[in-house]
């Protein structure tokens, strides 16, 4: 039962952690001042991040497309946030006068989002990229007979029945070489090794997508990258809402208290410029713990030089998870996702480029009137699997009209380029930028290119560590069978019917953590599925016969 003594303590900074700061003040009548986040790093937004130095090069570890019926948990959560724009309104309105007089309603940051799709709006003209630029026909998925049961089969089946299973073991060979895996890979960034329990599920989940697969055209862009449009507008809220935020702490350890059949959290031990402490976790409180990380030993390098590739996880990214998981039954397996970098890592590079010479050509490669509507270009025969994201200009909120930014990233990154003879995690931001522009049959410009354009890579060893295969007892519960006062938030709890590496998949674990812990009497957001609804399954069909 929440008192005006709960204290709230929430682990991890990113947009899970951030979720349940949010649904508690709102949802669980929480006071501000009794909510604190610990971050280990000295900024809020996990993987949803976005940096630039003084001469606006700009650096990015993902980027991501959202859909209107997919992500209902993650917009309810924004529908209480106001946009940056009317916080600053708001704020300096109260400080003029200490009352809002004629302002009119303030937008929420869901508003905003909805308002900026009305207008720029996604249409894929050229989706797949082959040999030196040629374009391929993605409106012919390619599927046989054998695939539509296949994949129809897989959608209906059981999970239990494929415990454990990888793609690769319940699919043709040759199903890897159709359209449709090329356009549904890159988009989701599955890899033939990955779950099959997750790739059931992606198909479940965007089942109503099924018609756009080839146009992107249900997917929506934030007005700007994730951090700006995401991230600083839920810190500011809370700030405002009086939410103890420290950056710098570094939650190492957590002592539990057993009594029968119940667990309890008694105690947080922290790391803080070499410092220790710990602290006192009362009974009436509660504790929501981010566990694992998909952006833990990151590495970003320059034009010049390659970043590396981190394999002993020494940022301590998964430890935590690992002690829990040592000391009380529940916790899961973190084994099965953070012992295989080789089959987890990715490389990407973000791309600055000043004038028309490369945005130009890659906007009139797409046959789209603005860069940002193809949203996707994916290099089919690439050893990499190359791929590039562009989003809708500007990116950055600091960012100049004659400035563009992308984000370019490989499926593959132990294999040997076709032009640059290493693997993506050995190479620096000029050795991707020149695979992709050679790609994308631009190799004449390249020497200009490299004139007017920064590419800054960066290797992430556990990106799609969330993908690995997997046995449904690896992921825990939200909230631990057994638990009075410890609720597990992130990509790697288990929800079940949820596809994982959504931001609405944090979103939802925070909101049932907060929910159960704090007894809302809410109903959790409902996980959205079109396999339920005919007239899907008749579009789905249509689409599959092309």
């Amino acid at each position: 039962m929440v008192t005006d003594r709960t204290q709230i303590y929430i682990v991890g900074g990113g947009i899970a952690g951030l979720s349940a700061a949010v649904f508690a003040v709102r949802d669980g009548g929480v006071e501000g001042k009794n909510i604190h986040i610990l971050e280990e790093l000295k900024v809020l937004g996990g993987a949803l991040d976005a940096r630039w130095d003084r001469n606006k090069r700009y650096s990015m570890r993902g980027a991501r497309l959202i859909n209107e019926k997919a992500y209902e948990c993650y917009f309810d959560m924004l529908s209480a946030i106001p946009c940056l724009a009317d916080q600053g309104r708001m704020e300096r309105s109260k400080k003029e006068d200490n009352q809002l007089q004629n302002q009119g309603p303030w937008r929420s940051v869901k508003d905003e989002i909805f308002e900026f799709n009305k207008t720029h709006k996604l249409n894929t003209v050229t989706r797949l990229v082959g040999k030196e630029g040629a374009r391929i026909d993605h409106t012919k998925l390619g599927l046989t007979h054998i695939d539509r049961i296949a994949i129809i089969a897989l959608i209906s089946i059981f999970e239990r029945a494929i415990d454990g299973k990888r793609i690769d073991e319940y699919f043709r060979s040759s199903f890897f070489k159709t359209n449709f895996w090329h356009l549904f890979a890159s988009m989701f960034g599955f890899e033939p090794w990955h779950s099959l329990i997750e790739c059931k599920r992606y198909m479940q989940r965007f089942f109503h997508e099924a018609g756009n697969i080839s146009t992107l055209k249900g997917g929506w862009n934030t007005p700007y990258n994730n951090y700006e449009s995401i991230v600083m507008p839920i810190e500011r809220w809370l700030t405002n809402q009086g939410v103890d935020i420290q950056t710098g702490v570094k939650v190492t350890d957590v002592d539990f208290r057993s009594s029968g059949t119940e667990t309890s959290v008694r105690n947080l031990h922290w790391l803080k410029d070499g410092n220790k402490g710990h602290i006192v976790v009362n009974p009436h409180d509660c504790v929501f713990i981010t566990i694992g990380s998909k952006v833990a030993d990151s590495r970003t390098g320059s034009m010049k030089k390659a970043p590396g590739l981190i394999r002993d996880k020494r940022d301590g990214g998964w430890s935590l998870w690992e002690k829990m998981a040592g000391k009380v039954p529940g916790m899961g397996n973190p084994e099965a996702f953070n012992s295989h970098v080789d089959r987890t890592k990715w490389a990407v590079f973000t791309i600055t480029t000043k004038g028309p010479l490369l945005a130009e050509r890659i906007r009139k490669y797409s046959r789209v009137e603005v860069q940002g509507q193809q949203h996707i270009l994916s290099c089919i025969d690439s050893n990499w699997g190359l791929g590039l994201h562009v989003p809708f200009q500007p990116h950055f909120r600091n960012q100049t009209p004659d400035t563009t930014v992308m984000l370019g990233y490989g499926l593959y990154g132990n294999r040997e380029g076709n032009y640059v003879k290493k693997t993506m995690t050995e190479s620096t931001g000029e050795d991707l930028l020149t695979e992709l522009v050679c790609h994308l049959g631009f190799g004449k410009d390249l020497d200009r290119i490299k004139e007017v354009t920064v590419s800054i890579p960066t290797t992430l060893p556990y990106a799609t560590s969330q993908f690995s295969p997997r046995k449904i007892s690896d992921r825990p519960r939200v909230v631990p069978e057994g638990s009075t006062n410890l609720a597990l938030l992130g990509q790697f709890v288990e929800i079940p019917g949820d596809c994982v590496f959504l931001v609405d998949y944090s979103t939802r674990s925070a909101q049932i953590g907060v929910y159960e812990l704090l007894n809302v009497r809410k109903k959790v957001t409902p996980v959205y599925t079109g396999t339920r609804n005919p007239i899907q399954w008749a579009s789905a069909l249509r689409v599959s016969l092309q």
